[in-house]
């Protein structure tokens, strides 16, 4: 039985409470004004916040959460319908900052539950504040304000939640919130599934054991087997491709361990990945979640993050490892629940608890070099030449424009980015589709710059014309008709 069920939570105080509701608030507005400043200022990665304002957009114009770049349904490519609960809400205030203030709501409400988990379990409220804010500030959480809008960022909330109801024997609300969860990401099940083998560890009751397996499993047939595929139209899973040379599916991935279990190893303890592994666990003490038995809930996703060839899923500041960092924490908090009663014994009694809150506190923020650029925070030099260049396109021309800009220009049918077609698309000879073109010759970073040949290519073309040139940003023009109109086929 869960020691949560043989201790009632402790009792908060107005001021508690008012401390706890204040923090919180001035927290998500202080990050909400940064990833407004980050995106306004044209220097983040637009390409996913480009991908969830035009599903939005779309769907107040049309047709059901298009995805753009995939050119088929948002949700034949990801099984995110917890999107579809926020669809009202974009509805009444249809803008790229909606969806931001909704991201950083979301966060921050995250740490509710691990407020109330470790409430419970260590007694201590300023042990729990410190430790809440210790979770808001480790990297893999607090990046997700500021990298760009995803779906990941909706779910683990409720992911949190349930493990607190799971935790407190309240099974309704615990299957009402792995029912929330499951409207997350694809492979969000699995995380669901966990909860049965940890109940099953447990010697819980069989309830609590085949509830979430069965949950995770029937959802993720029914995403993987029909729905997703019927989305898609025919388009392959290109999410099984990330894993290079382990195989092109989950039972390719187990096969290779079996028989080629020196590649296997290979791969999985490559230097990269070692790397991944210190900067992921260093803010937690390395070690120290690993004595509780609740590490089991960061296997799936970090897992899958060891496994697939595709080095961003082990990039620390974007949303793949946002569930992997939750998880951690509770882990985290049942560790120190299991250290703080020795540590009595040796040493006396103490605030332990309240020294290990503030110790991962300072950790977490003494870790904002893995997602703190400070320089996405100041103004370009090309700023006002960027701004001027968006102003002359019309919100209902297509356009090209640069990766930094695309949300900007999301609130249409036709739009893309150079890197896209050149990297994506592998079609050169599409550049030359759309009727403006906003070229960047600032940008220096790898995919994003824009190659001489490019320019040189839209200088030679008779069918445009430069119509803005300042501060190395260029405006190209069709001449004639814009020949993308109207809604796409798919």
């Amino acid at each position: 039985m869960s020691h949560f069920e043989k201790l009632p939570p402790p009792e908060m105080s107005k001021s508690q409470t008012t401390w706890l509701m204040v923090s919180l608030t001035a927290y998500c507005l202080f990050f909400f004004f940064l990833a407004v400043r980050k995106y306004v200022l044209f220097t983040d990665n637009a390409a996913d916040t480009a991908i969830i304002q035009h599903a939005f957009w779309g769907s107040i114009h049309g047709k059901f959460f298009p995805c753009f770049s995939l050119e088929m349904s948002f949700f034949g490519d990801k099984a995110s319908y917890i999107l579809i609960l926020l669809w009202p809400i974009y509805w009444l205030f249809p803008s790229t900052e909606t969806l931001l203030f909704l991201q950083s709501i979301f966060i921050t409400l995250a740490g509710v539950p691990i407020y109330f988990i470790a409430l419970r379990s260590l007694r201590d409220h300023f042990a729990a504040l410190a430790i809440t804010f210790a979770f808001l500030l480790f990297p893999t959480i607090v990046s997700q304000h500021v990298n760009t809008i995803h779906d990941t960022q909706f779910i683990v909330v409720f992911l949190l939640w349930a493990f607190y109801f799971y935790e407190g024997g309240d099974f309704r609300l615990f299957a009402l919130f792995c029912g929330l969860s499951c409207l997350g990401k694809e492979n969000v099940p699995l995380t669901i599934m966990v909860f049965g083998v940890y109940a099953a560890l447990q010697r819980r009751s069989w309830r609590w054991v085949v509830l979430p397996i069965l949950m995770g499993a029937v959802t993720m047939l029914a995403e993987f087997k029909w729905l997703m595929p019927w989305l898609r139209n025919g388009k392959p899973y290109r999410s099984f491709t990330y894993f290079g040379e382990l195989g092109q599916s989950p039972m390719d991935v187990v096969r290779t361990a079996i028989t080629r279990p020196l590649m296997f190893a290979r791969v999985l303890f490559s230097g990269d990945r070692i790397m991944y592994l210190i900067q992921l666990l260093e803010p937690v003490g390395l070690f120290l979640p690993f004595v509780s038995l609740a590490v089991i809930f960061i296997l799936p996703d970090l897992v899958l993050n060891l496994l697939v060839e595709n080095a961003a899923l082990r990039v620390i500041r974007w949303h793949y490892n946002l569930t992997v960092g939750a998880f951690l924490f509770v882990a985290l908090i049942f560790s120190i629940r299991k250290i703080v009663p020795w540590l009595e014994r040796r040493y006396g009694a103490a605030r332990y608890a309240t020294g290990f809150g503030i110790l991962f506190l300072c950790l977490s923020t003494c870790h904002w070099v893995f997602w703190l650029n400070l320089n996405d925070y100041q103004q370009p030099p090309q700023y006002a030449a960027l701004q001027e260049a968006l102003a002359m396109v019309p919100e209902s021309d297509s356009v090209l424009a640069p990766q930094t800009m695309i949300a900007h220009v999301a609130n249409r049918w036709h739009f893309t980015c150079l890197s896209h077609v050149l990297i994506n698309e592998r079609a050169p000879e599409n550049i030359f589709k759309y009727k403006f073109v906003i070229l960047d010759l600032n940008e220096r970073r790898p995919t994003w710059n824009v190659p001489q040949e490019v320019v040189r290519a839209f200088g030679a073309n008779p069918d445009y014309e430069l119509v803005f040139n300042q501060q190395n940003v260029l405006v190209f023009r069709r001449k004639g008709e814009d020949i993308l109109v109207g809604k796409p086929a798919w």
